[in-house]
């Protein structure tokens, strides 16, 4: 079973302007990652306790909630496509926001957590 790291912080339900599921919230959507064959670790983006877990852990895999109520997640998933080797995924990145594509060009931001590639 491939391995995940999944960066997040306690989050309800996000939906979009028509009022579809845009993130079904961290409870859930860890759920939903295990369902999909994932052996999901929750962790919080506090760096840089993050990267030393990523490190201990080896996920095949990170993937990194960017909603508005996880503070310090963009930078978190910004330095850890810096300092290690496994990739790096987002959710909740708007697919207009040139400026996190420019700061974290390797990470590969998601529409939702369906999307996350099995390893």
């Amino acid at each position: 079973m491939p391995t995940l790291l999944f960066i997040t912080v306690p989050t309800e339900e996000v939906l979009n302007k028509e009022g579809k599921v845009r993130f079904p919230g961290s409870e859930r959507a860890t759920e939903q990652l295990k369902e999909a064959g994932w052996d999901v670790t929750v962790a919080e983006p506090v760096w840089p306790a993050v990267l030393e877990q990523a490190n201990e852990l080896k996920p095949d895999a990170i993937l990194v909630s960017c909603y508005k109520r996880t503070p310090r997640s963009r930078d978190a998933a910004s330095m850890l496509s810096r300092m290690q080797d496994r990739p790096v995924y987002t959710v909740g990145v708007l697919q207009k926001d040139d400026a996190f594509r420019t700061m974290a060009p390797d990470v590969e931001v998601l529409t939702g957590i369906s999307k996350l590639p099995q390893s």
